[in-house]
């Protein structure tokens, strides 16, 4: 009940000067609340229902093409460019671009167009920077730090606002920090603040309305893959599995993250959820193969099937490319373990294919 009352406070104080604005329909964006947790957690019975009443109500808003890109990730995650639905993904946010830019032709300070704007830029960049497409997420790249910018100065006017702060504080200081590759990029645009940008990204978990989730999720992979505070990213993953317990990206990131604090009864508890979840595609079977080997390998020590099943792993992801690379590292890894012992030679072959592919290579499981 509190959290609904403060959801109405929100947007019937909340000011923006769109004339056609979904967040001052308090009513209506209770429901939208409501299917988007839906979303999260892989339950998509009214998606299509909500859709068609968001392209009724609202057809030219940018927040209804993205609402649909929004259940199409994770309907059909991960999407891939060979994907079947890649196409209409991309086509869909795309849309809730254009439509956002056709707002703020009208109104440049339309705060609502600067945010589903800024959204939906972030959503597909993230796509291309995940498949490792990075010259199609440079054109994006001005436009979307001007909207991230923008949004410095109106988090008290829409709370959401501190996740895209957050992100550019942390990231713009960490990342460089982390790829040095990068700094020279880095020295072009205002320094950040690590310390704030989780500061704000906490501050958005407890108070955001549509990217609370969002900023505890990148919490949790911050912790994780950055700050190696892996009790604090083992608070953050629980608290959305409790939330999204059909998740299952979320399930197996905790699943890592028990595995890094070599709690392999647990974790094999997880990885049993995830192989039985329904909503584990093929993707999280393969995963959860992936998990399973870790386990043969660190708890049973059965090094002759793990290895199989390593292998197997690393043909089973190859239709994921690039996306899939981190997890194929986990698999490389793991073979390089076994080797140790038996083959020097091939052991540090597979280390170096791992190292290569891996994403953040202290992320091992050795």
């Amino acid at each position: 009940m509190k959290r609904v009352l403060l959801i109405l406070f929100f947007f019937q104080t909340i000011s923006l000067s769109a004339q056609e604005s979904i967040l001052s329909d308090s009513l209506f964006m209770l429901h939208l609340k409501t299917e988007v947790d839906s979303i999260y957690n892989f339950q998509f019975e009214n998606t299509e229902n909500t859709y068609l009443e968001l392209e009724e109500k609202y057809p030219d808003h940018a927040f209804t093409q993205l609402f649909y890109a929004l259940m199409l990730h994770w309907k059909y995650f991960p999407i891939v460019p060979e994907s079947e639905y890649h196409d209409e993904y991309i086509n869909k946010i795309e849309k809730a671009i254009l439509s956002a830019e056709n707002s703020l032709d009208k109104n440049k300070d339309n705060t609502e167009a600067i945010f589903f704007n800024l959204m939906s830029r972030m959503l597909i960049m993230q796509h291309y920077a995940d498949n490792k497409v990075s010259s199609k997420v440079v054109p994006h790249l001005g436009r979307g730090y001007k909207m991230v910018a923008a949004g410095f100065d109106l988090k008290e006017e829409m709370t959401d606002f501190h996740f895209s702060t957050g992100i550019y504080n942390y990231y713009s200081k960490a990342y460089p920090e982390a790829h040095p590759i990068y700094k020279p990029v880095a020295y072009f645009f205002p320094k950040g603040d690590i310390e704030l940008g989780l500061q704000q990204l906490e501050y958005n978990w407890n108070n955001g309305v549509f990217l609370d989730v969002e900023s505890l999720f990148f919490l949790a992979y911050i912790n994780l893959n950055f700050e190696k505070n892996f009790e604090a990213s083992l608070k953050n993953l629980e608290h959305l599995n409790d939330s999204f317990p059909n998740n299952p990206l979320y399930t197996s990131y905790r699943i890592q993250n028990l595995f890094i604090t070599k709690n392999y009864n647990l974790a094999e508890k997880y990885i049993d959820k995830l192989e039985k979840m329904s909503t584990s595609n093929d993707f999280f079977q393969i995963i959860s193969h992936l998990y399973q080997a870790v386990i043969l390998e660190k708890k049973n020590r059965n090094y002759k099937k793990a290895a199989i099943v390593y292998a197997n792993v690393v043909q089973d992801l190859e239709k994921y490319g690039n996306f899939a690379n981190g997890y194929s590292s986990f698999a490389f890894y793991g073979l390089s373990r076994i080797y140790r012992e038996i083959d020097k030679k091939k052991a540090k072959n597979y280390r170096k294919i791992a190292d290569d592919l891996a994403v953040y290579p202290h992320i091992n499981f050795d």
